[in-house]
């Protein structure tokens, strides 16, 4: 019997049976893998590369619309996805289309000749062999995890390196201290490569400066070469260039007022390379789209008139800080959280900054992950301080939602990208 073509998921379930570890940091194996692909990384247009804990996928996002904007053919690889893996890969605007995918992994899985591979290096090998086949005049390189050890790391002169906000995550991977953490995230400087930098706590700076130093190369930090703050309804950006005042960004939460100062000074920095038009810049920072991050979205069937429904898919203890800032301002209406989390995330550190502000908390599993039960979740709710409801899925915590609450309010999905993909789906 003829054996039918293998879809793209297919491909990607039989690499997960190359590898016993779904994440394995260290570049030889990737490298020898590129090697035998006749090394895309090397053949691909100009490179962005983005390390970081929190804003990564959203300092991109602004990045994306600010060059297509001004008429640049832009590719982009960020992660993790929300539905489906060729949302990683984005060629000139455009997720990658199943029948290119396909045809890459294909050309992956060959060329690695049954060697250990984990699904994360073989979407990035399509990635870099995407770009090197495709006109453009930039790529979006976003790190998977860390960045010393990360496959993206394999570039080996990226026209800029961007640091965004480095706290703590995946330290069963990347160190205990915030030094160590901000020590891998730094792993993606290189020699005679400009560095545009967050602001960081002092640990996680003192880390990225020793690093700086030993490869003497310009760095451009906020609050020291460049600043930016709100002012009403504005954005204030300072640079090393001059000021300027721009309406607030498209993407919600004062948060991303920081996301997007960090693209401007990326901006600047490329300045001799790129133009960017005043009207290019305010176009871009208002037409900018990130689904899943502080995004509110139509209730459709799910809930009734006047309620409101917002996804955030951040899911560490930065991200939560960041969302108490927001919910803090939200006193119109009852809120209610629909929340659901990885097993490897500190899922109670993320719930003492917001489980005591939320009317209740509705705690679920994510589908088709290793995710924490919601029982365990929804008693991390009550000792920080809130109300809980263990349920089994996603529809029975918005049924249970449009049964007990007796007036409009505000539903909060958050915790995790991969439960926004659930939602999403």
């Amino acid at each position: 019997m003829r054996r039918l073509p293998l879809s793209s998921s297919q491909l990607l379930k039989d690499v997960e049976k190359l590898h016993t570890k779904d994440i394995d940091l260290g570049l030889d194996r990737f490298q020898a893998l590129l090697s035998r692909l006749d090394n895309p990384q090397d053949k691909i247009p100009p490179i962005i590369h983005v390390a970081g804990t929190n804003g990564k996928g959203s300092t991109i996002a602004f990045l994306r619309s600010l060059f297509e904007t001004a008429g640049y053919r832009v590719h982009s690889f960020t992660s993790p996805h929300l539905i489906r893996p060729h949302e990683c890969i984005n060629l000139d605007g455009e997720d990658i289309s199943e029948e290119f995918f396909k045809e890459l992994l294909e050309e992956t899985i060959n060329a690695n000749d049954g060697a250990a591979l984990t699904v994360f290096e073989a979407i990035t090998a399509a990635a870099f062999l995407a770009f090197s086949r495709s006109r453009g005049h930039i790529v979006l390189l976003e790190t998977g995890l860390g960045g010393l050890g990360d496959t993206t790391n394999v570039v080996a002169k990226p026209l800029l390196t961007v640091l965004t906000p480095i706290s703590y995550d995946h330290m069963e991977f990347l160190g205990k201290s915030l030094g160590e953490i901000a020590a891998h995230k730094a792993g993606i400087l290189k020699p005679d490569v400009p560095c545009v930098m967050a602001k960081q706590d002092e640990e996680a700076y003192q880390s990225i400066r020793e690093k700086a130093k030993e490869l003497d190369i310009a760095w451009y930090r906020e609050g020291r070469e460049w600043f930016v703050k709100k002012a009403g309804k504005q954005m204030i950006f300072e640079g090393w260039d001059g000021d300027s005042a721009w309406p607030r960004p498209g993407l919600s939460g004062d948060h991303q007022i920081s996301n997007a100062g960090l693209a401007l000074a990326c901006l600047e920095a490329l300045k001799a390379t790129y133009h960017f038009p005043n009207e290019v810049i305010l176009n871009g920072l208002q037409s900018v789209h990130w689904p899943g991050r502080l995004e509110q979205v139509e209730t459709a069937q799910l809930l009734a008139e006047g309620w409101e429904l917002w996804l955030d898919g951040g899911h560490n203890e930065s991200a939560a800080q960041a969302l108490r800032s927001q919910i803090k301002k939200w006193n119109d209406k009852p809120l209610y959280l629909v929340m659901g989390m990885m097993k490897r995330k500190d899922s109670k550190a993320f719930l003492s900054h917001i489980a005591g502000l939320a009317d209740h908390v509705y705690t679920v599993p994510i589908d088709n992950q290793p995710s924490k039960k919601p029982e365990k979740l929804a008693n991390q709710v009550l000792d920080a301080g809130g109300n809980a409801t263990a349920c089994e899925d996603l529809s029975l915590a918005f049924e249970l939602i449009k049964a007990e609450c007796d007036k409009p309010g505000r539903v909060l999905v958050c915790g995790s990208l991969y439960l926004l993909g659930t939602f999403y789906d």
